[in-house]
């Protein structure tokens, strides 16, 4: 054998042992990874597949042992098996970082009759599961649920469906199962004073109250915190209530204002729904809406003026009437992640909000304000191209044409300020009556810590009615953002947030960005491949030439 053929040898020989030690220590790590650190390497852009920091929390807050008892059928339809490894994956990391306290037990009910009731007793049920194969569409049966049982507590999940939000929804259940959860306190209105929309029409419907206009809203609530009705015309708020959310009551008296003003000056958080209009639908008209606690919310800087927003382009397309073709509406906002604030929890990760008919917010800083600087900051605004209306109020579709921006500029739309704050009946206390005498040597001037006030000019945008009809879910996750950041974990946000991981291009980059963008991606792939192929065949040239 020659010295080149012989040197050839060589050369792939140590070509494939190289190979070989890459392979083996790739698998060496995958399996200590696995088996010891749980940790996956994750090159995602929010970091979908590494545990967020409200997991972790919640983990090293768990009182005692929680048990999870994944039921899951081994033999599920081959669509189900990426899912179910995700499932498991997840479970798995949630049992490597919780020091024992999280702890999964699979079964499989599909073993034996008795596993399959005592699946049933957990509350997970048999389901029908579609699967396609070579011979169609077929219908199998199987169990995808699980169930966290904590002491004699018990929360399910009777099908798993939707995997992106299943660390979510796994964070909410052990809260739940822990009593870490908060209540939030609904403020209505007493009888007659509720929050009232009514649809015009053939077929009209009034809504009345929270229960009847916020529905989803409430019941995603309800998946995290306990919502508790607050009946301040009978008494005082109750102590348990971590949050007040004031949803837009048609009118409060003095004495449902004076418990609210006195639950903020604890150093509460309260998040104020406040329309500045009332709108009919009969005739599309507006009118000021004088709710009678305009004074309070001035009293803290942030007063609600009685104008109506418009956007020259930023708009909902509406159908009004038997129309078929939608209208471009000026009075319903598109409130976008341009002008909604980056640095806040509640709103850096929203594409953005919908609102009709709504107002702007007038801030006044030194308002209200007790002995300790006070921070506000603007959540969400309208573009400086906005304009208001401030008389009138005639809200019919017309021509675009007939638009005219008079003096536009931005305006805020929600605002949240932290501050000590002075009661409002600090200098001018409420006498009471005799059916419900007040203790005024107890009455609190100031606020014994930093209170947080966050207040939306608009409460319509939250309702089944708006969110339904203009598919604005971001509405309600702004809402709930809010309730995480002001009342539980902002850290909670970031996971809520995941699963709205689409980022488009900005506007103001214009066409030449993004036909940059576009471009990159379709030829950076196969230039890479062509600058490879050309070393690897010049080394390869090189080779044959010194053999």
């Amino acid at each position: 054998m020659t010295s080149k053929a012989s040197k050839k040898m060589g050369t792939r020989a140590n070509a494939w042992l190289s190979a070989i030690t890459l392979l083996v220590v790739l698998a060496v790590i995958g399996v200590v990874s696995e088996q010891f650190l749980h940790r996956r390497l994750d090159l995602t852009r929010d970091g979908q597949f590494t545990l967020s920091k409200a997991a972790l929390k919640t983990l090293k807050n768990l009182p005692d042992v929680v048990t999870v008892r994944a039921v899951i059928s081994k033999d599920l339809p081959s669509q189900f098996v990426q899912i179910r490894t995700r499932v498991t994956d997840l479970l798995e990391e949630f049992q490597a970082r919780s020091n024992g306290k999280f702890r999964v037990v699979y079964e499989d009910p599909r073993e034996s009759d008795a596993k399959r009731q005592a699946a049933g007793s957990l509350g997970v049920q048999e389901v029908q599961l579609q699967e396609q194969s070579s011979e169609g569409m077929q219908i199998k049966k199987g169990f995808f649920g699980l169930a966290l049982i904590y002491g004699d507590k018990k929360e399910v999940i009777p099908v798993l469906q939707n995997v992106e939000t299943f660390e979510y929804d796994l964070i909410v259940k052990l809260k739940k199962l822990t009593g870490t959860s908060k209540t939030v306190g609904i403020v209505n209105g007493s009888q007659g004073s509720e929050f009232t929309f009514s649809m015009p029409g053939p077929q009209g419907k009034t809504t009345v109250g929270f229960d009847e206009n916020f529905p989803t809203l409430k019941q995603e609530m309800e998946k995290l915190y306990k919502v508790e009705p607050q009946n301040l015309s009978a008494g005082p708020i109750a102590e348990n209530v971590d949050l007040l959310l004031i949803a837009a009551p048609a009118h409060l008296n003095e004495m449902e204002k004076f418990r609210i003003d006195q639950y903020l000056m604890k150093g509460k958080s309260a998040i104020f729904l406040t329309p500045g209009m009332n709108v009919d639908l009969t005739g599309l008209k507006g009118t000021p809406a004088n709710n009678g606690y305009q004074d309070l919310l001035a009293a803290y800087g942030l007063s609600v003026s009685p104008n109506t927003l418009l956007e020259p382009k930023h708009w909902q397309l509406v159908r009004f009437g038997n129309s078929f073709f939608p209208t471009p509406y000026p009075y319903w906002l598109n409130i976008d992640y341009n002008t909604m604030s980056s640095t806040s929890p509640v709103t850096a990760k929203l594409q953005g909000i919908s609102l009709p008919w709504t107002s702007s917010i007038q801030l006044d800083s030194m308002a209200g304000k007790g002995k300790d600087s006070s921070d506000i900051q603007i959540l969400a605004s309208t573009t400086n191209e906005s304009w208001e209306e401030t008389s009138g109020f005639f809200f019919a579709p017309r021509d675009p044409q007939q638009y005219v921006p008079i003096d536009p500029k931005s305006y805020p739309v929600a605002v949240l300020k932290t501050a000590k704050l002075t009661s409002l009946y600090a200098h001018h206390p409420l006498a009471g009556d005799s059916a419900n005498p007040l203790d005024t040597a107890h009455i609190l001037k100031e606020s014994v810590d930093k209170a947080r006030i966050l207040v939306v000019s608009n409460a319509l945008f939250a309702t089944d009615f708006y969110v339904g009809y203009t598919n604005s879910t971001g509405n309600l996750l702004f809402i709930l953002n809010a309730l995480d950041q002001l009342a539980l974990d902002p850290d909670l946000i970031n996971v809520r947030s995941r699963t709205l991981d689409e980022t488009p291009i900005d506007e103001v980059k214009k066409v030449q960005a993004k036909a940059f963008i576009t471009w990159t991606n379709l030829l950076l792939a196969p230039v890479l491949l062509l600058i490879i192929g050309f070393i690897v065949g010049i080394r390869r040239r090189n080779r044959e030439a010194t053999a």
